[in-house]
């Protein structure tokens, strides 16, 4: 005899389902569920033990939501580096990006990915889209002189850039030298 599951469905209706059935489907549902998480930290609150700044919450392509953390200040000025490859770079996943040019070759990156704060050692270089999260959420810990620089490039000889004094976001060379800001991200 199987193990059964009585689901009353009202006004006198009830079905018995496989107790294993129920199961694994409740556990399939629950492991994909893709409901927004409420945020746990306020809009550019310091976060202790996360070595930041909330800004925000980005859903990957891969379908996890990160919560987005900056460093407390700008790491300094950097060039992205030199001219070429731009294929397969992320608009939303600067750790993957950041990994993938951490180099001597690539300033802001290695700059990035050297900063330690907070007892953290996994800061990386904001994709574009992170970036802009960042400049809608919490504009007000960024310096409004100079551009940001993101890890994700345009075309062979340039990067994507986000001012946070005008909120544009435009793309230019990548040998200019750009302000940096470290990132790092966490999972609910």
């Amino acid at each position: 005899m199987t193990d059964t599951i009585q689901i009353d469905l009202g006004g006198g209706a009830s079905v018995a389902l496989p107790a294993e059935k129920v199961t694994q489907a409740l556990t399939a549902r629950l492991l994909n569920h893709s409901a927004p998480r409420p945020n746990r930290y306020a809009l550019g609150e310091y976060v202790p033990g996360q070595g930041g700044h909330f800004v925000g919450d980005i859903r990957g392509d891969d379908g996890v939501t990160y919560g987005l953390i900056a460093a407390k200040k700008d790491a300094g000025k950097a060039t992205w580096g030199p001219d070429g490859t731009h294929d397969g770079f992320s608009n939303w996943d600067g750790v993957s990006n950041t990994n993938r040019i951490r180099d001597e070759k690539h300033p802001a990156a290695l700059l990035t990915a050297e900063h330690e704060e907070g007892g953290h050692v996994d800061f990386y270089l904001p994709a574009r889209r992170e970036l802009i999260i960042a400049q809608a959420n919490a504009p007000h810990l960024f310096e409004k002189s100079g551009w940001y620089c993101t890890s994700t490039p345009y075309g062979s000889y340039s990067v994507w850039v986000v001012d946070f004094e005008s909120g544009d976001v435009y793309t230019n060379f990548r040998s200019n030298e750009w302000r940096v800001r470290p990132f790092r991200r966490f999972t609910y």
